[in-house]
């Protein structure tokens, strides 16, 4: 019994457990459009094609989606509509 329990604590040389995942801000889809300054059934469309990273909790059509604040940020920025591209071939 006293070695199963020893065996369930954590050794003092065992890493540290990783928190950061629990650190990441989990927004709604209305918090989530808020950050684009969109339409929050936007987002959801496209979160079921797969064009923007979600998380859908639930399974059928009637699923719940929520989105890492950080993944939709990166995303945001990998975005790009070729201009940036056009400017440095002109200079």
């Amino acid at each position: 019994m006293k070695t199963e329990l020893l065996m369930t604590l954590p050794t003092p040389h065992s890493r540290p457990p990783d928190y950061r995942l629990a650190l990441r801000k989990l927004l709604t889809p209305v918090e989530a459009a808020h950050l684009f300054n969109m339409d929050h059934r936007t987002l959801i469309r496209w979160a079921r094609i797969g064009y923007v990273p979600a998380h859908p909790l639930g399974e059928g059509r009637r699923r719940m989606w929520r989105f890492f604040e950080d993944e939709l940020l990166a995303w945001i920025e990998s975005q790009h509509n070729g201009h940036e591209t056009d400017l440095r071939r002109a200079a």
